[in-house]
């Protein structure tokens, strides 16, 4: 799937799993740019405007306008559909339904039935993807509170039959578990005593993450517990080793708060990829840019339990099955089963003195034979 920005080149994401509809040409997008830059500025050429706000409705469904009789929508459409979010909210809009066929083959979109993208930032319009085809186009997820979807028909035939979408205000950034303490900020906690295994995932997954964001998974364990995170997914824009200079999206680990010198920076598509904490914490960090995009990241993440150390062993002798944990321990026992000698083997006072020196001997038999 190509993501067309104005601020860069189209970028072809590497995955054997996407499901996403064509795209347009970079030509065709300027093209279909500068003509709904002229219908929204002036907010004339027979679109039809659909506001849906966040202080109004949560959430709901977008369709086009079909011919009761044809079952198909006019040649001539122009339906706009405009969402305005409130404060940190941001709009996601998932497909259920999407079928607009091209006929210029598989790989471009052209004039015919398409769907367009924008954000709205700072009053602009700016185009982000152009969808036609019959795949499912994967979540939208707007880069601030406002978004605008432009269907526009020029193309009729016996297969038109449109979309359909279910639209969200959220605040959660298109992540649907973990604590999230600040709605404004993408950080999220999990914890080993609400459960110990889940899903972890980039925002709008399998959709394109956001533009210029920071995203903290933080992971807070038992006392003996470490975490473990296998990702099943990883696609992350940028080439190694991820940093400044090469300007890429990437995902960090670490052990602490601050950045931690053991791991490497990742970024890029990998197929196996786990990590382990060292200890009871862990922290996730993912971050992105304004340049191209990637769909992001999936993993499960576990919290294990060290077993405890003991110094307990298990010695089998002539006379039984002995269990010790220590030497202190063994000599405690030892003192109190040479106590019992003692009192068995003194049969009376008479004969004490005799006596005395037996249990010497057998004692200190007794004794090394538990130490040893």
């Amino acid at each position: 799937m190509c993501v067309h920005r104005t601020s860069s080149t189209c970028s072809e994401l590497n995955t054997s799993q996407s499901v996403t509809p064509r795209v347009a040409s970079k030509k065709a997008d300027a093209v279909l740019k500068s003509r709904l830059t002229q219908k929204l500025g002036s907010g004339a050429g027979g679109c039809n405007r659909v506001v849906f706000s966040s202080s109004r409705i949560r959430n709901g469904s977008i369709a086009p306008s079909h011919s009761k009789h044809s079952g198909l929508f006019p040649s001539s459409l122009c339906q706009l559909y405009e969402f305005v979010g409130d404060g940190a909210e941001r709009v996601q809009i998932i497909f259920s339904e999407f079928r607009l066929p091209s006929t210029l083959g598989p790989t471009e979109c052209g004039d015919t039935d398409i769907l367009m993208v924008y954000y709205i930032v700072n009053g602009r319009e700016e185009l982000v993807e152009t969808l036609c085809g019959d795949t499912l186009p994967k979540p939208i997820l707007s880069d601030g509170s406002r978004l605008l979807l432009e269907l526009r028909s020029s193309y009729n035939n016996t297969e038109n039959k449109g979309f359909t979408g279910d639209f969200f205000f959220l605040t959660n950034f298109g992540i649907p578990n973990g604590f999230q303490p600040n709605q404004s900020e993408c950080t999220f906690h999990y914890f080993r005593n609400v459960t110990s295994q889940g899903w972890i995932q980039s925002p709008n997954f399998p959709g394109a993450y956001p533009r210029n964001i920071i995203c903290n998974y933080l992971f807070h364990g038992g006392p003996n517990d470490f975490v473990h995170v296998r990702f099943t997914y990883f696609d992350i824009e940028g080439i190694r080793p991820c940093d400044e200079d090469t300007a890429s999206d990437y995902v960090e680990f670490s052990n602490f708060v601050t950045r931690d010198r053991k791991y490497a920076m990742y970024c890029g598509s990998w197929r196996e990829l786990m990590v382990r904490s060292d200890g009871r914490f862990f922290r996730i960090t993912m971050v992105s840019n304004d340049r191209l995009d990637g769909t992001g990241f999936r993993a499960l993440y576990t919290f294990e339990t060290v077993p405890e150390e003991t110094t307990e062993r298990t010695e089998v002798a002539s006379m039984g099955k002995v269990t010790t944990t220590s030497a202190a321990s063994r000599l405690h026992d030892c003192l109190g089963s040479l106590s019992l000698m003692a009192l068995i083997t003194v049969p009376s006072s008479l004969a004490i003195t005799n006596e005395i020196g037996i249990i010497s001997i057998i004692g200190i038999v007794h004794i090394k034979f538990c130490l040893d």
